[in-house]
């Protein structure tokens, strides 16, 4: 019959296996997680629902909060925050078009557009697209 084992060495052998584990699980989780969108929050969710859908969403969104007859000041300063550059306030009954870029670690470029349609003062339509392309 075989001696009975040192019951720190079973411990420090446990110890041992469970940190391996740990790390494994931490390396598999940063390669899962790598290489995401980096991105205002605002835009995260409208993003991670893919090209077609993030823009039906957020044309949803922004007609709720801007819908015709609103001011279009707030309509700004919301595309603002959310990270699209707008070139400042067209003419009068131009369609103005306002553009965000988010890149990825593996070379992916989502571009969104916001076409306005407004008067100056008041907003008259809001359209949005998406696209993913290689950079």
């Amino acid at each position: 019959m075989a001696p009975p084992r040192d019951p720190v060495t079973r411990t420090a052998r446990n110890a041992m296996i469970a940190g391996l584990l740990m790390l494994g699980a931490l390396v598999l989780g940063a390669q899962m997680f790598s290489g995401g969108w980096v991105v205002p929050f605002e835009m995260a969710s409208y993003i991670k629902a893919g090209p077609r859908a993030g823009a039906e969403r957020l044309e949803r969104d922004l007609l709720e909060a801007h819908g015709p007859g609103s001011s279009v000041g707030p309509l700004y300063a919301q595309l603002q925050r959310m990270g699209f550059e707008c070139r400042g306030i067209a003419a009068a009954g131009e369609i103005e078009t306002c553009r965000f870029r988010a890149r990825r670690g593996d070379d992916q470029v989502l571009t969104a557009l916001v076409e306005l349609g407004h008067d100056g003062l008041v907003v008259r339509a809001i359209a949005v697209r998406m696209a993913l392309s290689r950079s």
